[in-house]
């Protein structure tokens, strides 16, 4: 029988049910488009994928129709098709899902008569060129090269294409010669849909690092306010009790308290402040013991540090070395005056 006119073919409606059962299946739902992706890539994105989230190619027109048949929030995904488009769905958190897409992108070559996305800059420096003929096809694409010490090398660096301008064939030719692949080809986001919400690359693209570098900071400012306020908490409770342990000590030891754990500082604080006290009395007012370690503590100083002499010394060879210099160009320069 043939097909009622109107009705859509029977292929097209399976179609659309599958690609509504895929959506209401998983609550993260992405439109990507996979413009300029080779085929082998896809099938490596694929297997990537597997598992993790689930990637069908669908007709922009056949997804109108599942999300108008959906209703709701997925309605608001019909504002980013167009393009080559697939369709990815997930349990994955979105943020992390948006980094999955973005790491299926590889570095790629600028093609002939494409239009570059970014500016081209080659630096100056060596290249992986030898000599020969290859060099005329850098120079034909602008590019100022030279032969030094048996290797071509680019005198300058320049910008052979900037945005938006088509690639000459021979810029093309000579980025594939220095192996510079300036753009990354791969799935491109155009949305995501999360709980109802619609969030875009903008707001997806998360420097993970800047943030983990956030939080550590965070949690350190946290902890030192907390320890200086003496707000207990379980991250806290050791560092005051080995805070509170060191203020008692070292209030014992200045206040003089006897006890036992602090017996042994306190001792040599006296005896320490006993050295000082006697390195102030005249030769004769002090036993034999008390002259011998007197004297041996300032042996001890007389070898650690420098006297005032030794730097001086040390000094005098540079001013010498400084002023012969200036003699010396002093001499050349009367000799040139007077041939």
């Amino acid at each position: 029988m043939a097909a009622i006119r109107g009705t859509p073919p029977e292929y097209k409606v399976r179609a659309v049910e599958e690609i509504k059962k895929m959506i209401s299946s998983r609550p993260v739902v992405a439109i990507v488009s996979f413009r300029n992706v080779p085929a082998g890539q896809m099938q490596k994105i694929r297997r990537d994928f597997r598992g993790k989230a689930e990637i069908k190619v669908v007709k922009n027109t056949l997804l109108e129709r599942a999300l108008d048949a959906l209703g709701g929030d997925y309605v608001k995904l019909k504002d980013f098709l167009g393009d080559q488009i697939a369709l990815i769905t997930a349990n994955e958190n979105p943020f992390r899902l948006f980094k999955m897409i973005e790491d299926t992108k590889v570095p790629s070559p600028l093609k002939p008569n494409q239009v570059s996305p970014v500016d081209v800059v080659v630096n100056e420096g060596p290249t992986p060129i030898p000599p020969g003929p290859l060099m005329a096809e850098l120079q034909a694409a602008g590019l100022p090269v030279a032969i030094e010490k048996g290797k071509v090398v680019v005198k300058a660096t320049t910008t052979v294409v900037k945005a938006g301008e088509v690639v000459r064939p021979e810029v093309a030719r000579a980025l594939e010669r220095l192996e510079i692949k300036p753009i990354k080809i791969g799935l491109d986001v155009k949305a995501v849909l999360d709980s109802g919400v619609i969030l875009t690359p903008e707001t997806l693209a998360i420097d993970t690092e800047k943030v983990l570098e956030d939080f550590q900071k965070a949690y350190q400012m946290a902890i030192n306010l907390a320890v200086n306020s003496a707000y207990v908490t379980e991250e806290t409770a050791e560092i005051l009790i080995m805070k509170a342990v060191m203020d008692a000590r070292n209030l014992a030891i200045n206040a003089g308290i006897f006890e036992k754990g602090v017996m042994e500082d306190l001792i040599l604080k006296a005896h320490g402040e006993m050295l000082s006290l006697a390195s102030l009395l005249p030769e004769d007012a002090l036993d034999e013991e008390l002259k011998s370690l007197l004297s041996g503590i300032a042996q001890a100083q007389a070898q650690t540090a420098p006297t005032v002499e030794e730097k001086e010394e040390e000094e005098k060879p540079e001013e010498e070395e400084e002023k012969e210099e200036k003699e010396e160009e002093a001499i050349e320069g009367l000799g040139a005056l007077f041939g």
